[in-house]
């Protein structure tokens, strides 16, 4: 995300996401995404080390590797760059906002929805990988909420300076 842009505008991840397992698929998606823009492997052993904190090593891979797979789905369908923040930002780009709206369909049962959706997250086209790595995604999301129904609050803290 530009420094230029303007940062204060965005809508917060508590504004956008719809419960705790969105907020934790979000910061994997960040590191995930992070990783392939800086190719160190270190941005992917965070994601598996904050999904692992948060759902232990039984869960945890089976969401990181979901969201790896839309992360991959993504870059190969879609026509522009993806644009992120840092994975503890407390705001949210336009296309993350699309990217949970279309986990939250995914969990539907309304596949032409969903594949619109995926259509928007691609530039317009055809998605048939991102379609697909979202419904595993929703999927494992699904089955991990009621891990994070006792669980502190992953939600970035109050806005940081820093970005």
């Amino acid at each position: 995300m530009s420094r230029t842009g303007s940062h204060d505008q965005l809508p917060t991840v508590a504004e956008v996401c719809a419960h705790e397992a969105q907020v934790l698929a979000l910061s994997i998606t960040r590191f995930i995404a992070a990783g392939y823009m800086t190719q160190d492997v270190a941005c992917w052993d965070a994601a598996c080390q904050c999904a692992e904190e948060v759902l232990g090593p039984a869960h945890a891979p089976r969401l990181v590797a979901a969201l790896i797979g839309v992360m991959r789905a993504l870059r190969t369908e879609r026509k522009q760059p993806w644009p992120f923040m840092p994975a503890t930002c407390c705001r949210v780009t336009r296309d993350e906002i699309s990217l949970l709206r279309a986990l939250g369909q995914a969990q539907g049962a309304d596949r032409v929805t969903l594949a619109n959706l995926a259509r928007v997250l691609t530039g317009g086209g055809a998605a048939p990988l991102l379609t697909d790595a979202l419904q595993v995604a929703a999927e494992v999301l699904e089955s991990i909420r009621p891990l994070l129904a006792g669980t502190p609050s992953s939600r970035p803290a109050a806005p940081s300076t820093l970005h």
